[in-house]
C-alpha cells in the first residue's frame, strides 16, 4: 500500500489518501477521505482498511471521528464502512438510494480488484436527509444529490467556509466514462446535469474550493462553468461528427469508429486495460443518447 496524507485549509481539513503499490498497476490510483471537526467523509477501499485502521487509531482526542458520511457505494469510497462500525463504534450514514446497495456483496472486474482490493464487508448505513454537521457544529454541510457518475452520488457544500465535497461527482477532464453494461453505469447528461446543480448552488461563493477524490483541490466556480463548456462541446462534436458519418453512408459500428477517430485518433490504454468498461468509446455512445436540443 501507499499512503498519502495532506493538508488544507489551515489544517481545518484533513486529506488522506490510499493507493494500492501493485506493481502490475501502470501508475497510482488514489482514493481520499476527509476528515473535517469530526466528520469523516468517505471510508477508502478494501485494500486500504488496515491503513485506515491505523489511521484512526492514530488520531488524538482533538480529531477523534465522531461520524461518516458516504457519498455513494463503489467499493473505493465504502471499503472501511464496516470496520468502523464494528471496531470504532463510528455510525455511518449515506443517502437512501445507497443504503441497499451498500449492504449488498460487491463483485468488480479484476483490474477493480486490483487497483481497490478485494473482501469488500457489507454494512448498514444510516440514512442521511438533507443536512450533516460537524462534531462542535462549527460546520453544518448541506447534502445536494449529484447523480451521474453514480445514481445515489451526493455531495456535501459547507456555505460558510465555502467548501463542496465533491469526491467523484466531477472529473478534472472528460475523455473517458464507464459503460452501461458495467456495475457503473455513467451517464454524461446526468453528470452534467450535476455539475450545473452544483454551479446554481454554490452562486455568489467567490471563493470556493472543490474536493475532490484523489485528484486535487480546485479553485473557484469556474471549475465547474469550464467542465459544462467541456461536456457541452463533446456534445456537439460527437453529433456533428454522427451526421457526418451518416451522410458518408457508414453503419452503426463503422459511425462510432469514425467519431472515435475524429475525436481521440484511437482508444487510450485505459480503455484496453479495462476491455472497454472505461473508454472513451463509452463517453461517445452517451453523448449520442443525449439528444440535442
Amino acid at each position: 500500500m501507499v499512503v498519502q496524507k495532506v493538508y488544507h485549509c489551515n489544517n481545518e481539513i484533513l486529506e488522506w489518501k490510499w493507493s494500492s503499490d501493485n506493481r502490475l498497476m501502470p501508475q497510482p490510483f488514489w482514493t481520499s477521505i476527509f476528515l473535517i471537526d469530526g466528520l469523516l467523509i468517505d471510508a477508502g477501499a478494501p485494500g486500504g482498511v488496515e491503513d485506515l485502521r491505523e489511521f484512526v487509531k492514530s488520531l488524538d482526542s482533538k480529531k477523534r471521528i465522531e461520524k461518516c458520511i458516504i457519498t455513494h457505494n463503489h467499493e473505493d469510497h465504502c471499503g472501511g464502512g464496516r470496520m468502523l462500525q464494528e471496531e470504532f463504534n463510528i455510525p455511518v450514514f449515506a443517502s437512501k438510494l445507497a443504503i441497499p446497495l451498500l449492504m449488498e456483496e460487491k463483485e468488480y472486474p479484476d483490474y477493480r480488484q486490483m487497483t481497490w482490493g478485494i473482501n469488500y464487508q457489507p454494512f448498514q448505513a444510516i440514512v442521511i436527509k438533507n443536512l450533516i454537521s460537524s462534531k462542535s457544529g462549527k460546520y453544518i454541510f448541506d447534502i445536494v444529490e449529484t447523480p451521474g457518475h453514480a445514481l445515489e452520488q451526493i455531495s456535501l457544500v459547507e456555505r460558510k467556509q465555502q467548501w463542496a465535497f465533491i469526491t467523484d461527482a466531477v472529473m478534472p477532464k472528460y475523455q473517458m466514462i464507464f459503460g452501461k453494461d458495467t456495475d457503473i453505469p455513467e451517464d454524461i447528461s446526468l453528470i452534467f446535469q450535476s455539475i450545473k446543480k452544483l454551479y446554481d448552488f454554490t452562486n455568489g461563493m467567490e471563493d470556493l474550493l472543490l474536493f475532490t477524490s484523489g485528484k486535487g483541490v480546485f479553485k473557484g466556480r469556474s471549475f465547474l462553468k469550464d467542465r459544462m463548456e467541456e461536456i457541452n462541446s463533446l456534445h456537439r462534436k460527437a453529433h456533428r461528427f454522427q451526421s457526418e458519418a451518416k451522410e458518408n453512408g457508414l453503419l452503426d459500428k463503422q459511425i462510432l469508429r469514425y467519431i472515435l477517430k475524429k475525436m481521440y485518433t484511437r482508444e487510450n490504454f485505459i480503455g484496453n486495460l479495462t476491455k472497454g468498461g472505461l473508454s472513451h468509446k463509452n463517453l461517445i455512445i452517451s453523448l449520442l443518447e443525449w439528444p440535442m436540443e
